[in-house]
Formats: structure tokens, C-alpha cells, sequence
């Protein structure tokens, strides 16, 4: 319906309002010059219901449904309607001047007014120095926040009311523009500053992994963080966390696979088996460590078709099994690799190994040869099925992302 077309007409409220109070409700429709009547009259264009009718606006409602022709609306359309046009620069002026707490928790409640317009209101509200779940008002707060932005809210509404559940929407729903409002939260800012509450730590641990993070943010947390902000990739900050000098850390950034080629030349001589395993490699580093670290180098995803070549023409069977499980390694090897009959325990890790291979090496009646074959994403549904029947490895085909899959398609549940 348009409700622009109300505009001098009247209409009936059954009940109470939701998103907005009834002096809001009231204020927004007459600047649409729309007239609430309390009862039913011939001038009435639209009725609509309510929240909490009592039992005469119940039998009112029902009567009218039968008797009338007017249009008979749910409260939530016609409050959406009137919070999109609301006046944003003239709601946060009237906002400023008033210093009206309770009517600005009010608003940031309400789920029909623009992202754009609840970042702004959050920007005014006083947090009095407390916590984020420190007193009602500010638990309200945090709730909205979190009750605004968690998707799927219906199945775990817990999750407005704890310090966990700001943490998991930033690692789940985070985005640029929320994560640079929830560090401006004071609550999250003073923390920041001069770090004393240990409940924090699951949000600022989520803020520095997150890929949105600004690096101006990202800073802020190297201190603290440093060991975290290392994992990030691509990698932020590399230089600072470099120049930190720490083991903890550098150990980290050994490891990360977008490290750049300064850092792996700072790192290598500390960590010859880390930046044999994990950085992205190039002709002269392969050729460098290669005599002494060939097994490390076995195992690194960047791998070229060439690099495999020479490390299985080397024959070692620590560098030999380390290409049976690396994913990147090429189809051509592994199949030599099997035929070989060996290395089986690596193979059926590998989910580049053919389907009709991984299912033959579930004749193969050793223990690490199953439990990897039960938690490989390419291994054949029958064979998942006869491997869950089996205590041993009931659990890891049941977590197992293409069983879990298969049986959500099929609607089988589990058994």
C-alpha cells in the first residue's frame, strides 16, 4: 500500500505501538498530516494492528474485519514507513540539544531507521564511564547493536545480552563501517588506551583478525596484539611487527603464507623449516633450501610443477611422503605415489587424490589410514558411510564437511 496517499486522511490504531512510542508514532504522522483517531469513525482510511490489544480492540478488529471495506494493516509496515522518513539531521539536532538518553536508546532499539542513521545517534549516547553490560541502559545499547546486525538473531537471541556475542558478529558479521563503530564505543576505545578488562579480550582478539580492520585501527592493537595481527593474510603491519624483535611473533610471521620476500630474507636464517613450509617460494629460495630442508619444502602449497619434479626425483621417502599429502602436489605424482604402495597413511589425507583411489585404500585395515580417509572432504559418501559405522572414526566423518552436507541435502539426518 502507499501510504503517501494518506496524507489529510485519518486512521485507527488498535493497540499499542512497537518501534516507536505513541508520542513518536504520533509526531511522525502529522508530518505526513495524517490524523489517529482512538475509535472507529466514517472518516477512518486505514486500520491498523497493533501490539498488546486487549480484548475490546479484539473484538473491535474482528467486527471491522467483517463489517468494513478500509484497509486493515500490521503495525510493522506502517512504523517502517514513518522511520524512513524521519529527517536524520534534524532528529540528531533535536537529539544534541536535549541530551535526551532514554529517547536516543529509544531510536537506536529501533530496527526500522537506516545503518546510516544508527551509527550516527550511537555516536551521542553516553556510556557514563560503565561497561558495555554495566547497567541497563548500556546493555540495551550493546543488544541493539548486536541484535541490528546478527543475521540469523532467531536462532540464538542469548547472544544480544553477552561479550561473546559482540565478538562472534565482528568475526561473523563484521564490516568496515561496524568495526570502526564499535572501537569508537568508549567502553572499547578506553580499553584500547589502557587495557584493565579482561572480558574485552574476545572482542579486540576479533577486531585485530578481522580483514576489514583499518590498519590505522590495527595499530592501535599491535602492542597487545602483536602475536595475533602476525596470523592476518594478507599480512598488515609487517614492518612494525618486524621491528618488534620478538620470537613469539616473528615465529608466526615464519608461517605466513603472504609474508613478503623482505621478511622471508629477514626470518630464514631464525626459521629455515617455517619458511621452507609455508611462504610463497621462488626459483632461488627452492634452490637454496633444498640440500638441506627438501622434507619442509615438500609441504609448501606454493609449490610450481617443476619444484615437485625435482624433490620427487630426489627419492627420500620424508620428502616423498610430504608431497603425498601436500594438496598442490600434481596428479601425476600421486599416482606414482601410489602405485608405490606406500606412503597410503599421507595419501588419503590429500583431498587432490582421486575419488575411486581414496575409496580403495579403505581396504586398507590400518587405523591412520581410516581416520584420515573420515575426515577427508573428497573421500566417496559410501565409503564415509561405512567409516561412520566404525566408533573409531563415528566422530570425524561426522564432522566432516561433505558428509554434513550430504545429509542436510538428502534430509536424512543423522543416525
Amino acid at each position: 500500500m502507499n501510504y503517501e496517499e494518506l496524507c489529510g486522511k485519518s486512521i485507527l490504531l488498535l493497540g499499542k505501538t512497537r518501534a516507536l512510542n505513541m508520542e513518536e508514532f504520533d509526531t511522525l504522522l502529522k508530518l505526513h498530516k495524517i490524523v489517529r483517531l482512538s475509535s472507529y469513525t466514517d472518516d477512518v482510511s486505514l486500520i491498523i494492528e497493533g501490539r498488546m490489544m486487549n480484548p475490546y480492540e479484539q473484538g473491535e478488529s474482528a467486527r471491522l474485519y467483517e463489517t468494513q471495506t478500509v484497509p486493515i494493516v500490521e503495525l510493522s509496515s506502517v512504523e517502517k514507513w514513518l522511520c524512513r522518513s524521519i529527517e536524520p539531521n534534524r532528529l540528531l539536532m533535536s537529539l544534541k540539544l536535549s541530551r535526551n538518553q532514554e529517547r536516543l536508546v529509544d531510536f537506536l532499539q529501533n530496527p526500522y531507521i537506516t545503518d546510516e542513521l544508527f551509527f550516527k545517534l550511537l555516536k551521542l549516547y553516553d556510556w557514563q564511564n560503565e561497561g558495555l553490560f554495566d547497567n541497563d541502559s548500556n546493555r540495551d545499547v550493546t543488544a541493539a547493536i548486536i541484535g541490528r546486525f546478527y543475521i540469523d538473531l532467531d536462532r540464538n537471541h542469548n547472544v544480544q545480552y553477552a561479550m561473546s556475542g559482540l565478538a562472534h558478529l565482528i568475526e561473523r558479521y563484521g564490516n568496515r563501517e561496524l568495526i570502526n563503530a564499535i572501537v569508537e564505543l568508549s567502553p572499547i576505545a578506553n580499553e584500547i588506551k589502557n587495557p584493565k578488562d579482561r572480558s574485552l579480550n574476545g572482542v579486540l582478539d576479533a577486531i585485530a583478525l578481522h580483514p576489514d580492520t583499518d590498519e590505522a585501527i590495527l595499530r592501535l592493537l599491535l602492542q597487545e596484539r602483536a602475536v595475533l595481527l602476525a596470523h592476518r593474510e594478507p599480512l598488515s603491519l609487517e614492518s612494525e611487527l618486524l621491528g618488534l624483535n620478538r620470537d613469539d611473533v616473528n615465529e608466526i610471521l615464519a608461517q605466513n603464507h603472504s609474508l613478503s620476500p623482505y621478511g622471508v630474507v629477514q626470518l630464514e636464517s631464525a626459521y629455515p623449516h617455517l619458511i621452507a613450509s609455508k611462504t610463497l617460494l621462488d626459483e632461488d629460495r627452492f634452490a637454496r633450501l633444498k640440500e638441506q630442508y627438501a622434507p619442509d619444502l615438500g609441504s609448501n602449497p606454493s609449490l610450481s610443477s617443476v619444484m615437485q619434479e625435482k624433490l620427487f626425483a630426489l627419492g627420500e621417502d620424508t620428502v616423498l611422503k610430504a608431497l603425498a599429502s601436500n594438496p598442490v602436489t600434481k596428479k601425476e605424482i600421486l599416482d606414482r605415489l601410489f602405485e608405490s604402495g606406500q606412503f597410503s597413511a599421507s595419501l588419503a589425507s590429500n583431498p587432490s587424490l582421486s575419488g575411486d583411489k581414496l575409496g580403495s585404500l579403505a581396504a586398507i585395515s590400518d587405523a591412520e589410514v581410516l581416520s584420515a580417509l573420515a575426515a577427508n572432504t573428497s573421500t566417496p559418501i559410501e565409503t564415509l558411510y561405512q567409516l561412520s559405522l566404525d566408533r573409531r572414526f563415528e566422530r570425524a566423518v561426522k564432522t566432516n564437511p561433505t558428509f554434513g552436507k550430504h545429509i542436510q541435502t538428502h534430509n536424512i539426518g543423522w543416525f
